[in-house]
């Protein structure tokens, strides 16, 4: 059984859930005006990143932007949810951004791009985003993205997670925000523990649908 990621030094900061919800659901339905927000950030927000999105039927989504604080907002117009997320480029604290980081949208509303949002997504879907189609987006229901969150739950032994929903909850990065702290102490377990993004990503990838273990060493780390 997986131990608990030590939060010890993080606790007195972690004080409340944020608040969101998923938005209204459209799903298998042509929308004629969506919109969808979110905040990309890895435990600092990923600044000037590509937002590019896939819907399961529909005319192409234009990429936007990531601004300074993570934040991103696009609306398009002829959609069928579910709709897949993606962010890569721009920088972080400075330094380039090298990772792609995945999320889905099964309504319009707020949406997140983190590491943990990209472990949801590879434990619920085979392919990655560049060979994501809409067949495989439209099989996507509220219910199975609900049990992939919570594979991921028990498989990063993280316990803030269990109070906030990854994917749609609202958040601001920075120091002290319950959701931001989860990501920074997920990102120094990985950092310590010499485990990757796609270390993460094969293991959940892997065991596609089913309960799944982190690398080993991350979850003590």
């Amino acid at each position: 059984m997986n131990k608990k990621l030590s939060l010890t030094a993080l606790a007195a900061s972690l004080l409340a859930a944020c608040g969101g919800g998923s938005g209204s659901s459209n799903s298998g339905t042509p929308v004629s005006t969506l919109t969808l927000s979110g905040t990309a950030a890895v435990g600092a927000p990923i600044v000037g990143g590509t937002v590019n999105t896939k819907c399961a039927a529909g005319p192409a989504v234009l990429p936007v932007s990531t601004g300074t604080d993570g934040s991103w907002t696009l609306t398009a117009t002829g959609q069928t949810l579910p709709c897949a997320v993606q962010v890569s480029g721009g920088t972080i604290n400075g330094a380039a951004n090298t990772g792609q980081y995945e999320s889905i949208a099964t309504g319009a509303g707020h949406i997140n791009l983190t590491p943990v949002t990209d472990l949801v997504v590879a434990n619920l879907i085979a392919s990655d985003f560049n060979t994501l189609n809409g067949a495989s987006l439209a099989g996507i229901s509220a219910a199975n993205i609900a049990a992939a969150i919570d594979r991921v739950r028990t498989a990063l032994g993280l316990t803030t997670l269990n109070t906030i929903n990854p994917l749609t909850d609202t958040f601001t990065p920075t120091s002290g925000n319950r959701m931001d702290d989860t990501l920074s102490a997920l990102r120094t377990a990985m950092a310590v523990a010499g485990v990757t993004q796609d270390d993460l990503v094969n293991a959940a990838r892997t065991a596609l649908g089913s309960a799944f273990d982190a690398p080993p060493g991350l979850t003590a780390a």
